[in-house]
């Protein structure tokens, strides 16, 4: 770590850069814009309140403040005071290279055209609804009016009419083309309805906020990232979209002149500690409300005389108009000595990770976390409870979503020292799939093991799975066994269905589909999506029961129902062979996308088949192709007994669809599937340890 003199006259130094940056970029706050709503209540009591669209609002202000726009920001504002915002803005900002407006709250569509619900509103009135809301298409044409070149309309609107019966049309919002130079996201496909959520934030603005926060990126790739994100988080039931009318790149990057890279560089050097994280989470923002944050934490670190400095720096530029997100964490119970609710902290609402065995609230997945907001609570409860290996976890789990994976594996590594079970998944998992680390398939089992032998049922299931595969230790059936039946004794339904495939498949046991049945039906009885899509398989086939397609059928659409994308994947089989309904291509490949839509990569091999067949429609050999390649590289990926299967099937449908192709649709076909892997990803279904 470096110390004394020399640290103070380079801090000196560097600040005195910060100064000048600042000066020199003082007017970039004015290139950009945004306009941001939310509308939580409403005066009319026949429209319902909105748990959410406060903090998503104040969530999306602060990253857009961090990106350098000039933020203009209402809550629950009536229809006059959005129309005097607007007033400012056209006197403000004309000719703005980027104008943005986002919108939380209810909306709806009259006619095909989008309205945004004031807190004004009252249906009870004789007014016209269309003359009492805000109708989009006439504010985008007002901007559009003022020379900006690119606007940006986000809707995180797309909820269920709060008018049943009134004169609002349809579910949803609708789609709207968008004019020139216009880009026009919904939180969900045009016409669909949008979740509010459960937890803090939306679905939708959890997972934007968190793709906001990172280095320059054009709003395209981040709105694509936003669409994967929640559509794995919500296994396909809410599809964001958005139609793009422009041209030119619409780059979002941070707010330079407050954070230059000088500031990061203090930390060079430094061991990994909780006050280094705490200023690398805040050295980008321009919010004093930040850096405040970080004095009153660490007062006495090196840091707080930069912290300081930066205050001075970005207060000399208006102050932020937006209140910071609330995280209720005082309620029923708090006051109880002992009782749980006594142990909660905003970051256990924010960050609990699924299957987390020390948690003390409800889980949020990992593809919507807010990053930004939970890594200040994170670092906040460490900051005041450094011993609690429950939060020190939680903590290493937001820096690995934010892909600071030297952080992450540092907390994660404290957390299982400190007595966390599920840490030594993360650890494991950092080892086995080499993230920021040489892969070390000895080192993630033997951190497996230590969870395992600490009782989390998760990690005593993955450590059979090691043993099954062969993973840094000695392949073992026998020992596969025994680690999963401790996890079924701990009621973890995924191991029942493990072990149920030792004897589907005849792992090291003499193939009894009847047994395997059995420890179906007791995982489905616990709740497993995956056993209720294998029990359907098995009647479907009459494997291990009397042949049954209607029941099998039966439990397929219940299991598909819960977002399995095995099942749907299985729906598809049964509508493209005719097993238990009536033959129907179509709706066997929209089945099929519905379990790519889920993740599960396997169907990109018959969405291959059909689009190469030309089911339904003409043949698609690029396409076809790219769905290929797209299932091989998930095979090589997946690593596993079963993988190798379909790596084979893959590479056999490559080589001979390009035989049938020119080498101008094969080059089609590579770049189709290169631009999608780049924009998904592909998931390891093996290990999520959640």
């Amino acid at each position: 770590m470096t110390t004394g003199f020399p640290f103070l006259m380079l801090l000196r130094a560097i600040l005195v850069m910060a100064g000048v940056l600042v000066t020199a970029v003082a007017g970039h706050a004015q290139d950009r814009w945004a306009l941001v709503l939310g509308i939580a209540s409403y005066d009319s009591d026949r429209i319902a309140s909105l748990k959410n669209t406060l903090n998503d609002s104040r969530t999306i202000a602060a990253a857009l403040n961090d990106k350098g726009f000039k933020v203009y920001y209402l809550e629950n504002a009536a229809k006059g005071e959005i129309d005097s915002a607007i007033e400012l803005i056209e006197t403000e900002q004309r000719n703005a290279e980027i104008g943005l407006l986002y919108f939380a709250g209810h909306a709806i569509q009259l006619d095909g055209e989008n309205f945004i619900l004031p807190s004004d509103l009252d249906p009870a009135r004789s007014t016209p609804l269309r003359e009492q809301a805000i109708s989009v298409n006439a504010v985008v044409t007002r901007i559009n009016a003022m020379g900006t070149k690119s606007l940006v309309v986000i809707l995180d609107a797309c909820r269920n009419s709060p008018l049943p019966g009134e004169s609002a049309a349809g579910t949803g919002l609708a789609l709207v083309d968008a004019p020139a130079n216009t880009i026009i996201a919904y939180s969900t496909a045009p016409g669909e309805v949008a979740f509010d959520g459960t937890g803090v934030n939306s679905p939708y603005t959890a997972a934007l906020a968190s793709a906001l926060d990172g280095a320059e990126a054009d709003i395209r790739d981040v709105l694509r990232l936003v669409r994967a994100r929640v559509r794995l988080a919500t296994g396909g039931a809410q599809m964001p979209w958005y139609i793009d009318n422009t041209r030119t790149p619409i780059p979002i990057s941070p707010r330079s002149g407050t954070a230059p890279a000088a500031l990061v560089d203090l930390v060079k050097g430094r061991e990994i500690d909780l006050s280094t994280t705490a200023w690398l989470t805040v050295a980008a923002s321009a919010d004093p409300r930040d850096f405040q944050l970080f004095l009153d934490l660490f007062p006495q670190d090196q840091l707080a005389e930069a912290a300081e400095r930066q205050l001075v720096l970005i207060e000399a530029e208006p102050a932020p108009d937006f209140p910071l997100m609330e995280i209720e964490v005082d309620g029923p119970g708090r006051e109880i000595p002992d009782g749980l609710m006594a142990e909660v902290t905003a970051c256990d609402l924010l960050a609990t990770g699924v299957g987390d065995v020390m948690a003390v609230t409800d889980p949020v997945p990992h593809d919507l976390v807010n990053t930004r907001a939970a890594m200040r609570a994170c670092v906040e409860a460490v900051k005041n409870d450094p011993e609690n290996p429950r939060l020190v976890g939680i903590l290493s789990r937001v820096l690995r979503l934010a892909n600071r994976y030297d952080e992450a594996l540092h907390y994660a590594e404290l957390a299982a020292e400190l007595g966390n079970p599920t840490a030594y998944l993360g650890v494991a998992s950092f080892y086995r799939q080499g993230i920021g680390v040489t892969p070390d398939y000895a080192r993630a089992f033997q951190a497996a093991r230590k969870g395992a032998l600490l009782g989390s049922p998760q990690a005593q299931m993955v450590t059979g799975v090691y043993f099954r595969e062969g993973w840094g230790v000695e392949q073992s059936y026998p020992e596969a066994q025994r680690w999963l039946r401790l996890a079924m004794q701990n009621g973890h339904s995924h191991a029942f269905v493990a072990y149920g495939d030792f004897y589907r498949k005849g792992f090291g046991v003499p193939v009894d589909e009847a047994k395997a049945l059995d420890y179906y039906r007791q995982a489905a009885v616990l709740g497993s999506s995956d056993a209720k899509n294998l029990i359907g398989i098995a009647y479907l086939r009459g494997k291990g029961v009397k042949q049954d397609r209607e029941t099998g059928i039966q439990w397929l659409v219940q299991s598909s129902d819960e977002g399995n994308p095995f099942a749907a994947f299985q729906l598809g089989r049964a509508f493209q062979e005719g097993l238990g309904v009536k033959q129907d291509l179509k709706t066997a490949l929209a089945y099929y996308r519905l379990s790519a839509q889920r993740n599960y990569l396997g169907a990109y091999i018959r969405i291959g088949d059909m689009l190469r067949q030309g089911a339904g429609g003409k043949a698609d050999l690029p396409e076809a192709l790219a769905n290929y390649i797209i299932a091989r590289e998930a095979a090589i990926l997946r690593d596993t007994i079963d993988s190798k299967e379909e790596l084979a099937e893959a590479q056999a449908r490559i080589a001979e669809v390009t035989a049938e192709m020119t080498p101008e649709q094969t080059a089609a076909g590579e770049t189709i599937a290169a631009d999608w892997i780049a924009q998904y990803g592909l998931l390891d279904f093996n290990l999520v340890s959640e």
